[in-house]
C-alpha cells in the first residue's frame, strides 16, 4: 500500500479504532459516549467519522447507532495478528486522514498501521492504570516513537503517558471530553415522582447518589460502608449505586453485611441519568482512581454538590469547600462526614450546587469537538495521505 499527497481534503475523514465499547462487564464506558457526542456535533461538510471496535458487537453500541453512528466490529480477540490486516483493509477502504486511537490494543495495532501506511496518529489515553502490563510497557517502548500526537484527559493522565507509556511530552495535549450540557435538562414533576415511586423512595427521604462502573476502582465500597455511618445519624436517607459492572454480587453482599441493603438500590445500568439526578440531594464520587469522570460533571450539571476523591480531574474541577468537598481515598469517615454536613444544611447544598455548575459550563462538549477539530485539520495538513492506492 502507498500513499499519495494531493490537496486539502474536504471532508476530513477520521478513523476511530477502539477496543470495545463496554468495559469490565458493563454496558458502556466513557469513551463511547464521548464518541456519541462529539461526532454529531462535527460539521458533515467538513468531517466524516467511522467507529472501529476491536471486539464482537455489544450493546453499547446501541448509544452510537442512537447518535447516528453506525459502529464496525473485527470480532478478533486481544492479541489476534488478524487485527493488524483488518485494519489495513479498513484504512484501505476508508481512506482516513487520521487514526484516532483509544484503549492499548487499538493503540498498539493503530501505531504499526499508520507505520505502515502513514497515516497519522492520535494516542488518546483516558486513565492512569498503576500496574501497567508487561506486554504493554515493551509495546510502548516500541512504538513510542510512532506516537504522531497524544490526548491526556488529565494532568495525572498526561504524566502517566510521559512516564509509564513513555510519549513525548511534546506531542501530548491535555483536553477532557467535555459534556453536552443543554441535553441535561431537568424533568418535569410528573416524571420525577414516577421515578420516586418506582425506586420505592418516599417523599421525605434524602438521596445520596453514585454513578458509574461497579469495578474495584470506583470506590462503592466505601460508599456502603459511609452509608451506615450516615444512617446512624439521619435514617431517612436512600442511597443510589447506579451502574453495572462485576462487583455486583460482592457490594450487595457488602449492602447486607453492614446492615443497609434496605436502604441502598442498586438500579442497573440506567440511560435516565438527568431524572436519577434530580432526586438526587448529594453526589458522591469515591472512586481510588480516574481519569476525567463524566459523571461529576453529569452531577454539575444537576446543580448538585459533589463530595469526591481528590483523583484525575477531579481536583481541578471541585474547589474544596466552594462547589463540593474532596475528601481522603478510602476513607469513609470523611465521606460519610461530608455528605452528612450536606444533607443537614440544604441551603450549603444547592450554593455549592449552583457555584458548580458554574464551573462545569467550562467544560462543554463544545469546546472539545473545536480543540479536536484544529487538531484533525493539523495533521492532516502536515501528514495529507488523501489518496490511497495499491
Amino acid at each position: 500500500m502507498t500513499l499519495q499527497n494531493s490537496a486539502a481534503p474536504k471532508p476530513l475523514r477520521v478513523l476511530h479504532i477502539i477496543d470495545k465499547l463496554g468495559t469490565s462487564g458493563s454496558s458502556i464506558h466513557g469513551v463511547t459516549m464521548a464518541l456519541a457526542w462529539w461526532i454529531p456535533r462535527f460539521d458533515s461538510d467538513c468531517f466524516q467519522f467511522t467507529v472501529c471496535s476491536l471486539r464482537k458487537p455489544e450493546a453499547a453500541g446501541q448509544t452510537l447507532e442512537q447518535a447516528g453512528v453506525h459502529p464496525r466490529y473485527l470480532s478478533r480477540g486481544r492479541f489476534d495478528p488478524g487485527t493488524l490486516f483488518d485494519l489495513l483493509a479498513l484504512v484501505r477502504l476508508e481512506r482516513p486522514h487520521v487514526l484516532h486511537l483509544h484503549g492499548f490494543g487499538a493503540c498498539n495495532f493503530g501505531r504499526l498501521v499508520s507505520l505502515l501506511t502513514g497515516v497519522p496518529n492520535i494516542v488518546h489515553e483516558h486513565i492512569v492504570i498503576p500496574r501497567q502490563p508487561l506486554y504493554q510497557t515493551a509495546a510502548d517502548l516500541l512504538l513510542a516513537p510512532a506516537v504522531t500526537k497524544a490526548i491526556a484527559i488529565s494532568p495525572q493522565v498526561h504524566e502517566y503517558m510521559v512516564k509509564q507509556r513513555r510519549i513525548n511530552p511534546a506531542r501530548i495535549i491535555t483536553l477532557f471530553y467535555g459534556l453536552p450540557f443543554e441535553e441535561f435538562v431537568a424533568p418535569d414533576p410528573q416524571t420525577l415522582q414516577a421515578a420516586r415511586e418506582a425506586l420505592g423512595i418516599a417523599g421525605q427521604e434524602q438521596v445520596v447518589t453514585m454513578v458509574g462502573r461497579l469495578d474495584t476502582q470506583k470506590g462503592q465500597i466505601y460508599f456502603i460502608r459511609a452509608a451506615s455511618l450516615i444512617l446512624r445519624e439521619l435514617p431517612d436517607t436512600r442511597f443510589l449505586i447506579v451502574g453495572d459492572g462485576p462487583d455486583l454480587d460482592m457490594l450487595q453482599e457488602a449492602a447486607r453485611r453492614e446492615g443497609v441493603a434496605g436502604r441502598v438500590i442498586f438500579t442497573g445500568f440506567r440511560r435516565d441519568i438527568p431524572v436519577l439526578l434530580s432526586l438526587t440531594n448529594v453526589f458522591a464520587i469515591p472512586s481510588l482512581r480516574e481519569g476525567g469522570p463524566i459523571t461529576l460533571f453529569e452531577a454539575l450539571s444537576a446543580r448538585r454538590p459533589v463530595v469526591a476523591t481528590p483523583t484525575g480531574l477531579i481536583p481541578e474541577v471541585i474547589r474544596d469547600g466552594e462547589n463540593g468537598f474532596l475528601v481522603p481515598i478510602s476513607d469513609e469517615h470523611a465521606l460519610a462526614q461530608r455528605v452528612l454536613t450536606l444533607l443537614r444544611d440544604p441551603e450549603l447544598a444547592h450554593t455549592m450546587g449552583a457555584r458548580g455548575w458554574e464551573i462545569g459550563r467550562r467544560y462543554d462538549v463544545r469546546y472539545a469537538v473545536q480543540r479536536l477539530g484544529e487538531l484533525y485539520r493539523e495533521l492532516a495538513a502536515n501528514c495529507p495521505p488523501y489518496s490511497i492506492t495499491n
